[in-house]
């Protein structure tokens, strides 16, 4: 992978501290940072670009969640609400009881739902699953899931939710 990237940016000599935002992109994609210069890279570079490559390599989800909420760049955006996503959903070392917190404090409803789908352990996708109204993904929770006892608890919740609705 490293050499690709190497190839990607020929002519392009990665320095994180250089002037040229090519550069500094370049040292984020081919591994040149830790942790505190992506938070650096991510919060104030003036590039965009910089700041998308530096989001997508962060390890960090309350970082990333400030980013999702104050960027003004849709691409960073974007590049930051995949990178939480894919933490949350345990693609990475992230603890669970981490993770759990995480996902507590999320208030974006497509990516709790990516989370009920996708993540790791079943403990995650239940925590998820129950702050879900959706029916449709309820029924697929439901449906497909690998754990019996949260398909269980997904229909389960479908089923309270059907029966709240026909109450009114």
């Amino acid at each position: 992978m490293k050499r690709w990237l190497a190839r990607r940016h020929r002519g392009v000599r990665p320095d994180v501290y250089a002037d040229e935002p090519d550069q500094r992109r370049a040292a984020v994609e081919v591994g040149q940072c830790g942790e505190s210069v992506l938070r650096r890279l991510v919060s104030r570079d003036a590039d965009a670009r910089v700041r998308a490559a530096a989001a997508r390599r962060l390890q960090d989800p309350v970082m990333l969640r400030r980013v999702i909420e104050s960027d003004t760049d849709v691409q960073v955006v974007a590049s930051a609400r995949s990178r939480y996503r894919h933490l949350l959903a345990g693609g990475d070392a992230l603890s669970l009881d981490y993770r759990l917190a995480a996902l507590a404090a999320c208030r974006d409803g497509q990516i709790i739902a990516h989370v009920a789908r996708s993540a790791r352990e079943p403990a995650l996708r239940r925590a998820a699953m129950e702050r879900v109204d959706d029916h449709r993904l309820l029924a697929e929770i439901a449906e497909h899931d690998d754990d019996r006892d949260l398909r269980r608890a997904a229909a389960g919740r479908l089923a309270a939710i059907r029966g709240k609705g026909q109450r009114r």
